[in-house]
């Protein structure tokens, strides 16, 4: 069960590769534990002052007695409210997984069973620990039509106004299919949301079609709240994208890579389009 203490024989496992000189952040991806609890487990053995191979060789009995009394004559308590969130934390990675699946709604399954645990933002703060620990680094894999990332150009393009002579400046929306490079490159009247949403009209048209889901940045005709977890978007927005069946998604703020395509076709755009109206 998922509150329940390692088993001996993942012990074992852990002495096993912690004899063998392997970081925690290692042990964790071959054990496939959660890198707390091998830290946790890490200090526990180290605490009996007892060699690995000697640990390795006892008796299950002999060695959870060993193990665990080291708990209980530590200075500091054990968190159980850590401890019973690291039990559950591959439980929490694999069901992020699934369509449909939020971190809030997680967090309520959560407190279900543990009514004393963790607040939201530090359950959220827990979870993003965990996953940096099992994916320190993340190549990004795309489908075909899972995903449309768009922005704004951080330069704009401007025309004179044949009657009063003004230099009008317009906002540039930049739009790629990831899995294909295909691209699309629009300049807006303003940067208002409905002339977003018609850029966004004339992307959809123009790729005969509407992705799963598309994602921007938290920009503020994009988003009305930023949270790293879960955004709130405009209503209209909203409802532009459940009737084209579309998933809104924002980028976490100040996290560029998460949209690392539509950045490239910027700087494309800026060498293929900007720099032959200049």
């Amino acid at each position: 069960m998922a509150n329940k203490l390692l088993s001996m024989q993942k012990v074992r496992q852990i002495l096993l590769f912690l004899k063998r000189g392997y970081s925690e952040r290692e042990i964790a991806r071959q054990t496939g534990v959660s890198r707390p609890t091998i830290h946790l487990y890490s200090k526990l053995l180290k605490a009996t002052g007892t060699d690995y191979d000697v640990l390795f060789n006892m008796g299950d009995h002999d060695l959870n007695t060993l193990v665990h009394s080291q708990k209980e004559q530590k200075d500091e308590p054990i968190d159980l409210r850590k401890f019973h969130f690291q039990q559950q934390a591959g439980y929490f990675l694999l069901e992020l997984k699934r369509v449909g699946v939020t971190r809030f709604l997680l967090w309520q399954e959560y407190l279900k069973l543990y009514p004393s645990g963790f607040q939201y933002s530090r359950f959220c703060e827990l979870l993003d620990i965990e996953l940096s620990s099992r994916k320190p680094s993340m190549r990004m894999e795309h489908k075909p039509g899972h995903l449309l990332e768009i922005d704004f150009a951080g330069s704009r393009l401007d025309y004179v106004d044949r009657d009063s002579g003004e230099v009008i400046e317009c906002p540039v929306l930049v739009g790629v299919l990831p899995f294909s490079s295909y691209c699309f490159v629009m300049a807006l009247p303003d940067a208002s949301l409905v002339n977003v949403i018609g850029g966004l009209n004339k992307m959809l048209d123009y790729f005969q079609g509407a992705p799963l889901n598309i994602i921007s940045d938290n920009m503020k005709q994009w988003v009305i709240r930023t949270c790293k977890y879960e955004p709130t978007f405009p209503e209209l927005l909203e409802q532009w994208a459940l009737h084209n069946k579309v998933g809104l998604l924002a980028t976490r703020p100040g996290r560029p890579k998460d949209k690392p395509s539509v950045e490239n076709q910027v700087l494309i755009s800026y060498r293929r389009v900007f720099a032959l109206l200049r």
